[in-house]
């Protein structure tokens, strides 16, 4: 079964103005595969188009074989893709535990929810002590956690992270991308929707730059390292 995204020669259009031209890409099953752009590339864009949330005028989205444009987000949540959302939009005056099991809301299996929560408390011991903990209490660091161990509890097949370093302390930031490369050793796809570049390049397999809504660069993380244009617009 191939559980790749395809996103096939993608137009989205606020108003009549294209922000997205043209967008192919591809993320693959069992790799991080990261997206570079700067403020207003058209990054969020790509997000909310996966989603449903602004439905490409033209091109198409295809996971696990499927054409997925422009369903409604539930139904594409339910086929397997979590989002962490940039800014971890946590819910402040729930319980951290509560705030996980918003994630399950698909899920009817108790049992099921049990074990996928003993697995997120694995992974984020510090949620594990702090399960009781109202979630708008806790440092920017704790937070994040809370919104990936959210997005982990309908055990997706691909989650897409949106600028999970930005607003971080460099030590938290060291930390997120620690676990973001064992999400994915796991076995589940990651999108990394990221501007900081040589931490993305370092955990990803494959990568795409994006400029003015269209995609100017892509290949193996080694060679947009090396890319002429990738280190002019990041690198200086």
């Amino acid at each position: 079964m191939d559980e790749s995204l395809l996103f096939d020669n993608i137009h989205v259009a606020y108003d009549k103005a294209d922000v997205l031209s043209g967008v192919s890409m591809e993320v693959r099953p069992r790799t991080i595969t990261c997206l570079l752009g700067a403020n207003g590339a058209g990054k969020s864009t790509l997000i909310r188009a996966l989603f449903g949330l602004t439905p490409p005028r033209r091109g198409s989205i295809i996971f696990n074989e499927t054409d997925i444009t422009g369903l409604p987000t539930h139904r594409i949540v339910g086929m397997g893709i979590a989002c962490i959302p940039e800014g971890r939009r946590i819910f402040p005056k729930m319980t951290v535990h509560e705030n996980l099991l918003m994630g399950a809301y698909q899920e009817r299996s108790q049992a099921k929810i049990r074990s996928t929560l003993d697995r997120v408390y694995t992974l984020f011991p510090r949620l594990a002590e702090r399960r009781s903990q109202l979630a708008g209490t806790m440092s920017g660091g704790e937070q994040a956690m809370v919104s990936v161990g959210r997005g982990l509890m309908h055990e997706p097949r691909l989650i897409v992270i949106d600028e999970p370093s930005l607003g971080l302390s460099p030590a938290l930031v060291n930390e997120n991308f620690r676990i973001i490369r064992r999400i994915c050793e796991e076995g589940v796809a990651v999108f990394l929707v990221e501007q900081n570049v040589r931490q993305t390049l370092a955990i990803s397999s494959y990568g795409y730059v994006l400029s003015q809504g269209k995609v100017v660069a892509s290949g193996t993380a080694e060679s947009l390292k090396n890319d002429v244009q990738v280190q002019k617009a990041y690198f200086g």
